[in-house]
């Protein structure tokens, strides 16, 4: 078997983690549907593809910081003041994750990615120090739209008061005064419906009242969905009437809520 193909599968495993990672804050907070540590990374590197004024060079290089700058996490986990871990043992802690992480792959890209690890913890380039306010504006985005999802007011206020004026570059710094005008303001941005109600999805995730399922075993919501593909799949094959999948999927969900009652 090739090493280097083992160690790059392994890599891969190792930050796949980073999608089940969810981000301690917001938990702490109540916040409902918490994201994950990829989230806000895949964002910021969204956000770095957006920054008008710097050479793509520049650019490229935040894209790679953005992606970079919290691997660690799907190691150590999301750690915060509330874990008790002081800021040098957790520096420790991410340099150790990193480079066990870019010992798995071949050694130009595993300097890259330490490299890049290392320049935004050291906060010494314009790109690093960007990527930064990037990651701040992200958080406080992100805020906003918890507030707006579960409709609480600003119950994530702490977050702007103890992080906003961190913001330093203009360009974020513009970003950051457009995201506080409209929070404050009564132009409130309507957030985009949920893309699941646009597919499937939204028989088996969902009920009749649009109550997320989550809660109800993942098991039950497996086998059922099974279920009901597989007899779909049959009756394709069947027949070439067209076949009511919507009722079905309604059924399904019904079939559920009547279970759990």
């Amino acid at each position: 078997m090739n090493t280097d193909l083992e160690g790059l599968l392994e890599f891969l495993l190792y930050i796949g983690q980073a999608k089940r990672t969810f981000r301690t804050g917001w938990i702490i907070r109540g916040v409902e549907k918490v994201e994950s540590v990829a989230d806000h990374m895949y964002r910021m590197a969204v956000m770095s593809l957006l920054l008008p004024t710097i050479s793509e060079e520049s650019k490229v290089r935040c894209m790679k910081l953005a992606l970079v700058h919290d691997l660690a996490e799907s190691v150590v986990g999301d750690l915060t003041e509330f874990d008790g871990v002081p800021k040098t043992e957790k520096r420790r802690r991410e340099t150790e994750a990193m480079l066990y992480l870019t010992s798995l792959l071949p050694a130009d890209v595993g300097r890259e990615i330490f490299s890049l690890f290392n320049e935004y913890a050291d906060q010494k380039t314009i790109e690093a120090k960007l990527v930064k306010d990037l990651d701040i504006f992200d958080m406080l985005l992100q805020a906003y739209e918890y507030e707006k999802l579960q409709s609480e007011g600003e119950f994530l206020e702490d977050f702007f008061s103890g992080s906003a004026h961190n913001i330093k570059t203009t360009i974020v710094r513009q970003w950051l005064n457009q995201l506080i005008e409209c929070r404050s303001s009564g132009k409130q941005y309507q957030l985009p419906s949920d893309s699941n109600l646009n597919t499937m999805l939204k028989h088996i995730l969902y009920d009749d009242q649009g109550t997320f399922l989550y809660n109800f075993p993942s098991s039950d919501l497996r086998s059922k969905s099974h279920r009901l593909i597989s007899n779909k799949n049959k009756l394709d094959r069947s027949t070439s009437s067209p076949i009511d999948t919507t009722q079905r999927l309604t059924n399904l969900v019904k079939g559920l809520k009547h279970h759990y009652n």
